[in-house]
């Protein structure tokens, strides 16, 4: 009885006396901490509650649509640090869609590029968009995923037969 009672005080006081943001997981209840003023944003940070920024900036669509049988392609917008070297972004993709060039050397500080790929096979797959270089001495290692999903070509009505209308 008494390990019941101390298990359900803890819970209550935890409730109680813990905020809400610490006890949520970071995945589905990420906290900003800009937003908790300057002492408390800078204490979640030096606690490492908040996970760090990313040195390589990459924007890009979550997920686009696709043919199979056709060729698309993806558009990445990327920055770098100014001090950074030796960047490179390799796409790998899964066995239904092959990248038609995978390879890119980023020697500008901010650009986009183009990823070409065709569509092998329908349903869903996935554009692995891999970062490395070297930003003050150490060796830095970024992803970002890019999902496609891919449907049968629309088969058009052959020209000679006639749409039938009905009225009701």
């Amino acid at each position: 009885m008494s390990v019941r009672v101390g298990a359900l005080v803890s819970i209550w006081l935890s409730l109680l006396f813990l905020p809400l943001k610490a006890m949520g997981c970071a995945g589905h209840l990420y906290f900003d901490p800009d937003k908790m003023g300057f002492f408390g944003g800078t204490v979640a940070r030096m606690a490492g509650l908040v996970p760090p920024e990313p040195v390589f900036g990459l924007e890009h669509v979550d997920m686009t649509k696709a043919v199979v049988g056709q060729e698309g392609e993806v558009l990445v917008q990327f920055d770098r640090p100014f001090f950074s070297k030796n960047v490179r972004l390799k796409a790998s993709s899964t066995k239904n869609l092959l990248v038609l060039n995978a390879d890119f050397l980023l020697d500008d500080r901010e650009g986009s590029i183009s990823i070409p790929y065709r569509v092998l096979g329908e349903g869903a797959a996935t554009i692995t968009l891999t970062v490395t270089g070297e930003h003050k001495g150490e060796s830095v290692r970024q992803l970002g995923r890019i999902y496609v999903r891919a449907s049968k070509p629309v088969a058009e009505p052959a020209q000679d037969q006639e749409l039938q209308v009905s009225d009701r």
